[in-house]
């Protein structure tokens, strides 16, 4: 294995370029101490559930000693187009935003909630336009037992795209519409640049957190504004799980009726 560059490093993993001996090119991640085993298992069984364009790949996983310490490390997919740009416009939403429903949808045939959609874990493959959902570390499996204690008063999420349900921690709402509430919430962000609850006049990122968390209605501004352009954007992020698309299917049909308003 030939290590090319390093891409990027989080709380417990490195991530590097590296290529094959058969001279594909990976993602090699180096995972720190302190990452939790169960969670990681949860992370590795997921992806390798996973059979879907937008989806990352997951292609090995191996242990290595090092200084007397054994070592875990997992090699993806490289994904060479970066991740999903702070401004797109509305054709690449709508394409992009179809593409990831399927994404959801595969997700959820599977019983797999993500959790922690966000630009960030939004990436491209070479081509710059096949988006492609990664880092399965927050993953859910709904047919196993959850791993957040019930006391705990927020559930395992990236604050600022995560639905009611997560920053509750009510274990027993969620499912596929978490994962599109976030998306209803990245979309809303790198396409019409607001998040659905900020408010003129808040002071952080927390002002908006903190209405999603309280289930208050998405800004009204912000909805008339899409009631004219993405439609469906506003059903998405509602505070509600029964008020979102009841099945993938739904959502996928809504998303692509948009086009002729574009």
């Amino acid at each position: 294995m030939q290590f090319i560059r390093k891409v990027g490093e989080g709380t417990f993993k490195q991530t590097f370029e590296v290529k094959s001996q058969d001279g594909s090119t990976l993602a090699l991640k180096i995972f720190k101490p302190g990452f939790s085993p169960e969670r990681t298992q949860r992370e590795f069984n997921a992806m390798l559930r996973c059979n879907h364009p937008n989806i990352a790949k997951l292609h090995s996983v191996e242990f290595f000693d090092y200084e007397g310490q054994t070592n875990l490390t997992a090699q993806e997919e490289f994904l060479a187009g970066g991740v999903l740009p702070t401004q797109i416009s509305a054709q690449e939403c709508l394409a992009y935003g179809g593409q990831l429903i399927g994404a959801i949808d595969h997700l959820s045939q599977l019983r797999l909630v993500h959790r922690d959609l966000k630009p960030d874990n939004v990436m491209f493959r070479a081509d710059g336009v096949s988006p492609v959902i990664v880092d399965f570390g927050l993953v859910r499996n709904l047919a196993e037992t959850s791993a957040t204690p019930t006391w705990m008063p927020q559930g395992p999420c990236t604050p600022y795209f995560a639905s009611p349900e997560q920053l509750n921690n009510d274990k027993h709402l969620i499912d596929w519409r978490s994962d599109q509430f976030a998306l209803g919430i990245v979309l809303s962000l790198v396409t019409l640049g607001c998040h659905p609850y900020a408010e003129p006049g808040d002071t952080s990122a927390w002002d908006a957190v903190s209405r999603v968390a309280n289930r208050q209605n998405p800004n009204t501004t912000y909805l008339a504004q899409v009631r004219q352009t993405f439609s469906a954007l506003g059903k998405m992020v509602s505070p509600w799980p029964v008020q979102r698309f009841r099945t993938p299917t739904d959502l996928a049909s809504a998303w692509q009726a948009q086009k002729g308003i574009l």
